[in-house]
This record gives structure tokens, sequence and C-alpha cells, in this order.
């Protein structure tokens, strides 16, 4: 998986009954890197995930996968934490900046 994360992802497990987030910053160095998640439809939900166990495909997909999920209980895990509205920081490379202040924007989706 490359570093820095591509924007999409799907939860395994449904977090707030929420399963589609989009990465919107990261950060850290080797084992600490860290990735701020939101919910596509719901922005109060907002999760900080370990780099570790956001590249574990028991955990998360890379992208966004519609209908191949079984429902599966909200997951309990001490390492991803919900965060507060005021960490809604976006990483630059994003694109979800108005205007697009960066010529080189992270992809949606693993290529």
């Amino acid at each position: 998986m490359i570093w820095p994360p591509v924007k999409a992802w799907t939860s395994r497990f449904k977090i707030s009954d929420k399963r589609h987030f989009v990465a919107i910053n990261y950060g850290g160095t080797l084992l600490d890197r860290w990735v701020i998640l939101i919910s596509v439809l719901d922005s109060d939900v907002l999760v900080k995930v370990p780099w570790s166990e956001l590249i574990d495909p028991v955990r998360w997909n890379c992208g966004w996968d519609e209908n191949n999920l079984p429902d599966i209980p909200e997951f309990v895990d001490n390492k991803t934490k919900n965060v507060s509205n005021n960490c809604r920081h976006l990483s630059i490379d994003s694109g979800l900046t108005i205007p697009i202040t960066s010529k080189k924007i992270r992809s949606w989706f693993d290529d």
C-alpha cells in the first residue's frame, strides 16, 4: 500500500452506523502513521485510524465497496479514535479545498 493514502475507504465494520469514508488528512512517520477519515454521509463521524489498521484488509478496503460487505455489527477497537469536529484540517494534496492550491492531488482509488 502506498503512502500517502488514497482518499476513498470502506470500513468492513460499521463505525457510528457508517462504512464509507474519505481520507482528509494524514501524518506521522514510520510505525506512527495515522489517517483522519470523515464519513461520506455524515460529516459528524470523524475518526483517526492508525495506518497499520487502515491497510489491514480484515478491517478496511481501499475504495468504496458498495454491495459485497456482510452486515457486521459495529467494531470496537481502542486504536481507532473518534476525533472532535475541530480536526477537519485538510491536507494540502486532498483536492478538497476551494480554490485547489496544490498541483499534485492524491488519488481517490488505488491504481
